[in-house]
């Protein structure tokens, strides 16, 4: 059933507009954030209770809905990855940057780079740089809608594991704006680091099974500290090795570096790293099969 959904997922997220949903997430978010400052009362804060506000009654529907679609849940599966997996988008808007890049069209790279699915602190005016954002942003959002998700799936029951995860990825981006209370945005860290641990990991790996991979595996072990988000770090720093690039932290105001990786151009590394982001879906699905296969021959 996993690969199947997945399967269907993808292909369906090629066809789907993505603005209607962006915009039903985006009343999320704002919806996550007044409920941060309407449980705030003072010094009596508990973020914990208002996620559980939140959380609770979606495992709640979930369950229902699918003792109440009974054969369907692949139905209800299929749904809730496609609000999840919105990574049609992603992927076109790196190619456009791409040939953007290669074209010399420095407003349409900047203009591009200001519709980041990451918000960017600062818009790099060199084109190394505009390459090595885009791939960071390329890395991390694959993981936020693809990766992660497609685990959680995997390991939780039903469409539970992802529809967690995107309301943890939510709360995170509604609870650590400037206008939410300090408490709130430490528990959205910390939520977000624990539904990330195990993640970030299997994509660190998966990026250095796809890429080069004693490279990447050295990166992963001496870098990933080095970023102020561990799980990130995991990520970026296997990549940076798989790619032979140097990557960093997309949000943090960072100096722009006169080379995006080698003698490569800067759209050279961004389509390196659409060819590894590929590369690793295909051996998320090959995962998938053989999991399937050995529950039926079990």
């Amino acid at each position: 059933m996993h690969f199947t959904a997945l399967l269907i997922t993808l292909l369906l997220d090629r066809l789907r507009p993505v603005a209607p949903l962006e915009a039903m997430l985006a009343s999320l978010r704002n919806g996550l954030g007044g409920l941060a400052r309407a449980t705030w009362a003072g010094e009596a804060h508990n973020p914990w209770l208002a996620f559980v506000l939140v959380a609770l009654p979606l495992a709640v529907v979930e369950v229902f809905l699918r003792g109440l679609l009974d054969g369907f849940g692949l139905l209800l599966d299929i749904v809730v990855l496609l609000l999840v997996a919105r990574v049609a988008d992603v992927l076109q808007w790196a190619d456009r940057v791409a040939r953007a890049l290669d074209e010399g069209r420095d407003a349409d790279v900047a203009s591009l780079l200001g519709e980041s699915p990451l918000p960017l602190p600062t818009l790099p005016s060199q084109a190394a740089a505009r390459g090595r954002v885009t791939v960071e942003v390329l890395l991390l959002t694959m993981h936020r809608r693809l990766f992660a998700p497609v685990l959680w799936y995997v390991l939780l029951p039903g469409c539970l594991g992802p529809l967690l995860y995107l309301l943890v990825c939510l709360v995170h981006e509604a609870w650590t704006r400037p206008d939410a209370p300090p408490p709130y945005s430490d528990a959205a860290r910390r939520l977000l680091g624990w539904a990330d641990w195990l993640p970030a990991r299997a994509t660190a790996l998966a990026i250095a099974v796809v890429g080069n991979f004693e490279d990447a595996v050295y990166a992963w072990q001496q870098q990933a500290g080095n970023w102020s988000v561990k799980e990130e770090g995991a990520i970026l720093a296997s990549a940076s090795g798989a790619l032979g690039s140097t990557l960093g932290d997309p949000r943090r105001v960072t100096p722009e570096f006169a080379s995006a990786g080698g003698d490569e151009t800067a759209s050279a590394v961004i389509r390196s790293a659409l060819g590894l982001v590929w590369r690793a879906i295909v051996l998320g699905f090959a995962a998938l099969l053989l999991i399937g296969v050995g529950r039926v021959v079990g």
